[in-house]
């Protein structure tokens, strides 16, 4: 059993109304849990205090915030989380942390463990904004569709991210799954004109008769290409 009354005490005014940022941004019923972060984690920062995460708790316990005050802010909270530098960009920091990962990991860097896309990050700070308000009765003339939520059927559903999930030309980067040799055209590989590559399923270990594997070199070829499509758009956003 704890007194709240006297935690309330030991923590202060201030610190006890930005137990309301730390509980919707690390993920409560309406807002998502960031992955491998731990509410603890938050909460140790805000009484260090973190001089960004005291300023941020301030502004998203705070009435009449603008769209991209939250918006920049949460963006910053998620840079500090992360382990990133105060100014860093959250697209700056996924590159560096994927570089990191790519280089030393012995199996496939699972996408969950980086920081979120500056398009998650949005809707996820507008929504936990959005909630704090609710629980501090601010929120009378605050539509939800501004922050965060979208109406489908009379149904409130959370916006997850208004970006597709890679660039196209990633998206369109072929492999098969095939049992029967990659013989005809119902193998995606050869009717798209792409050789097999150890992406591919069955056929690299039993017999492929893909004609477009034309060089054992063209595996590598095509996934350096892979490599670089990924890398290009961030790296014009660090020039």
């Amino acid at each position: 059993m704890y007194d709240i009354r006297c935690l309330k005490e030991l923590l202060g005014r201030e610190v006890s109304t930005e137990l309301l940022f730390v509980h919707a941004f690390t993920g409560c019923d309406s807002t998502s849990r960031i992955y491998g972060i731990a509410k603890k984690t938050l909460f140790q920062k805000l009484i260090k205090p973190d001089s960004l995460i005291r300023a941020s708790a301030v502004i998203f316990t705070t009435v009449d915030q603008d769209v991209s005050t939250i918006i920049d802010s949460g963006s910053q909270v998620f840079v500090s989380l992360f382990g990133g530098k105060a100014g860093t960009s959250l697209t700056n920091l996924r590159n560096t942390l994927l570089a990191k990962k790519v280089s030393s990991a012995k199996s496939f860097v699972k996408p969950e463990k980086l920081p979120p896309t500056v398009s998650t990050a949005k809707f996820h700070s507008q929504r936990s904004f959005y909630q704090i308000m609710v629980w501090m009765k601010k929120d009378g003339n605050m539509d939800p569709k501004d922050w965060g939520w979208k109406r489908e059927d009379d149904i409130l559903l959370p916006v997850m991210t208004d970006q597709k999930p890679a660039p196209d030309r990633l998206l369109k980067v072929i492999h098969c799954n095939c049992t029967t040799g990659c013989c005809n055209t119902r193998c995606s590989c050869r009717k798209f004109g792409f050789p097999c590559t150890s992406a591919c399923g069955p056929c690299q270990t039993e017999s492929c008769y893909n004609p477009y594997n034309l060089q054992q070199t063209f595996s590598l070829m095509r996934m350096m290409i892979t490599f670089l499509l990924w890398f290009e758009p961030l790296d014009r956003q660090t020039t």
